[in-house]
């Protein structure tokens, strides 16, 4: 699949809210240097990035997408979506595009959404303590096997709370 960036117009086929260019200046300016690899480790980060904004926050944007193409896959650009100064938000708003860049940082160095640790049996692990001698094992399981709450990220999930409904971490299946 190719890397192609959201522009704001309801590009078919679009899988990133940025391109590279954008990230490698906004990480810059911020004096991040952790910010590195060549151009195809960044652009699979910022594709992470944009999946995982859609997967967590998708179901919760305010407005309505904007489909200007049937085949437009990414929740922006959005209809009748509004800042907190009431002001139309057009396009690929700044803040989604630098919360975009703060995941993308993010995944550079692990999973933005690994699996749980689980047993045999596909419980939820919660905890697991051993000790040596004399041995001795004990597992805590989590209380919901179904229901995980997603990692917070706060650099990046309060640039993007003023276009959810709610706040906090949303719980997946």
């Amino acid at each position: 699949m190719a890397f192609t960036v959201e522009d704001g117009t309801g590009v078919a086929g679009a899988n990133a809210y940025i391109a590279v260019a954008y990230a490698d200046a906004y990480f810059t300016d911020r004096g991040v240097t952790a910010w590195t690899g060549s151009n195809e480790v960044k652009q699979a980060a910022i594709i992470k990035a944009t999946d995982y904004i859609e997967t967590r926050w998708g179901d919760r944007f305010k407005g309505r997408p904007e489909f200007l193409d049937p085949r437009q896959p990414l929740g922006f650009p959005r209809l009748c979506l509004y800042d907190r100064a009431g002001q139309l938000v057009e396009g690929i708003p700044d803040k989604l595009m630098k919360a975009t860049a703060e995941y993308a940082l993010r995944a550079l160095s692990g999973e933005l959404m690994p699996d749980p640790t689980t047993d045999a049996s596909g419980a939820m692990i919660a905890g697991n303590r051993q000790k040596v001698g004399p041995i001795e094992t004990e597992v805590t399981y989590a209380a919901s096997m179904g229901v995980r709450t997603l990692k917070p990220y706060p650099a990046a999930d309060k640039l993007l709370s003023e276009y959810v409904n709610g706040g906090g971490a949303r719980a997946v299946r």
